[in-house]
């Protein structure tokens, strides 16, 4: 996995683990009941409690994982969320990308909703994807709802082209959505 925390170069951007804290629980459950940010991360029949952001995301930091949780933070302040997961066999099985060697999946969000439009989500992919391909990666994914037009803009911006429909792929507010596969392969060296 990568090493953390990361800062990005020419900017007031960086990433770090995310911490088995009170302050990181409340921080998450704050931005996961704001109904803009669970329009399409979880669900706004979702909302969390710090109670259930500690259930949900605490199993996460434990060493052996396969997703690391952390914080995106700016300028030292936690503004979103982002795992670094990687693909298992299957994984890669059902999004037709074998044969490949070793390949992450993304899933962020910005939780300060003032802050979107900004580039903070595009400078973290871009980073991110460039720090897995320089540590052995050949794909790096993301599978954004099919109706989430800021996010597919930001992923394309990033150089992640649509691969593969995948059809009721996450149960959201009672009802399986389409989500696009999203992925980017490193440049052969």
């Amino acid at each position: 996995m990568i090493i953390l925390p990361l800062l990005i170069p020419h900017s007031t951007l960086g990433i770090r683990r995310l911490r088995d804290e009170p302050a990181e629980y409340e921080r998450l459950a704050s931005w996961l009941s704001d109904p803009r940010v669970l329009a399409f991360y979880e669900g706004r029949d979702q909302a969390f409690t710090p109670q259930l952001a500690r259930q949900k995301f605490c199993p996460r930091i434990h060493p052996g994982e396969s997703c690391l949780p952390c914080i995106i933070e700016q300028a030292g302040r936690p503004v979103g969320y982002v795992q670094i997961c990687q693909l298992g066999a299957g994984e890669l099985h059902e999004y037709s990308l074998e044969p490949a060697g070793l390949a992450y999946g993304l899933d962020l969000f910005i939780g300060e909703p003032e802050l979107w439009g900004q580039g903070i989500g595009r400078q973290i992919v871009s980073a991110l994807t460039q720090v897995l391909f320089a540590r052995g990666a050949e794909w790096v994914t993301l599978d954004p709802h099919i109706d989430n037009a800021r996010a597919l803009r930001c992923y394309e911006s990033c150089g992640f082209q649509k691969i593969k429909l995948l059809p009721a792929h996450e149960l959201h507010e009672g009802r399986w959505v389409d989500c696009w596969l999203m992925a980017c392969r490193r440049s052969p060296d």
